[in-house]
């Protein structure tokens, strides 16, 4: 039986015109199984079956079970290319399945799937309602006020889930975004430097409020997917995006689960972090002992910047 290896993944990635998808049989004695990789470095594992099955299984971590229907119909498991051990892992398995043990593809994948998930469960924590709070604000401020200036770079540009001291940082800007769901746009600053901007750069600073609710519109979910959508084709971007998400504690299981709170957007206000924006002063030594800070701050009275001037500053990236 021939594997599924990282050789051959590399092989295909490879030989792989540009903008065009690549396909191999898995073996010449079995074309009824093809690997692929597509235009956007997706990894594919594409199974022939007489009939369409009637349902799916829900996405597991990154693999996701589609339908394509063409002269044939095939069942395609799929994953991002950072992602690509668990796919590997996972087409072997069902190989041996159904070359080896004569099984049903699509049962095959279907089963197999369900042993994956029960076996990672116990290693998933899912994200807490704090750090869903910061990570949905972050996100609605990638996708709607750096996506549209910086376009798929500000992926590269993330940095919150590899806690360093600001959530963007550019050569030129540094940008910190906080979200709260109280009442008035109070936030909390949990380093001593969080509000200082480095040296011969300027720092903006994002004040996300949300209403957190049973019948909010949208989760944790929605974002990604609308900035999956929004990045497209950049394979390049949404691997990176995905990397990111994954150090965050975003994993696709949550989709399924109970977990997901709830949001519905009510405001976004920037400001830029100079003159008398609330903050510890920029030479403010702690005593001798003191390792950590955290206080609060209001911005509710401050003059926020307004689009262009958003704009103007975004460009110094």
């Amino acid at each position: 039986m021939s594997e599924i290896t990282q050789e051959r993944w590399a092989s295909l990635r490879g030989q792989r015109p540009p903008h065009e998808d690549i396909y191999e049989v898995v073996a010449d004695d079995f074309e009824a199984a093809l690997i692929s990789v597509s235009n956007d470095g997706r990894l594919h594992l594409l199974l022939a079956v007489d009939v369409a099955p009637q349902s799916l299984p829900p996405d597991l971590q990154s693999l996701q079970v589609r339908i394509l229907e063409g002269e044939k119909i095939w069942v395609d498991v799929s994953a991002r290319s950072h992602h690509e051990e668990l796919l590997t892992l996972f087409a072997n398995k069902v190989l041996y399945a159904i070359r080896i043990e004569g099984r049903d593809p699509a049962v095959s994948v279907e089963r197999i799937i369900d042993d994956m998930r029960a076996a990672l469960r116990p290693l998933i924590t899912d994200l807490g309602a704090t750090e869903q709070i910061g990570l949905f604000g972050e996100l609605w401020v990638l996708s709607n006020v750096l996506l549209p200036t910086l376009g798929a770079r500000v992926c590269h540009l993330w940095s919150g889930p590899e806690s360093e001291r600001h959530d963007f940082v550019g050569q030129g800007v540094h940008i910190e975004v906080k979200t709260t769901t109280r009442s008035e746009p109070k936030h909390e600053i949990s380093r001593i430097d969080q509000l200082k901007a480095p040296v011969g750069k300027r720092l903006l600073f994002v004040s996300v409020m949300l209403e957190k609710s049973l019948g909010g519109d949208e989760t944790l979910a929605d974002r990604v997917d609308e900035i999956r959508g929004k990045l497209g084709s950049d394979g390049r971007a949404l691997d990176v995006f995905d990397s990111r998400l994954a150090q965050i504690g975003w994993h696709e299981g949550l989709r399924q689960t109970g977990a997901l709170l709830r949001f519905t957007f009510r405001d976004v206000h920037v400001f830029e972090v100079v003159g008398t924006f609330p903050r510890l002063p920029d030479d403010y030594v702690p005593p001798l002992g003191v390792t950590g800070i955290k206080y609060s701050i209001n911005v509710g009275s401050l003059p926020s910047l307004d689009v262009a001037e958003v704009r103007n500053i975004l460009g110094l990236v």
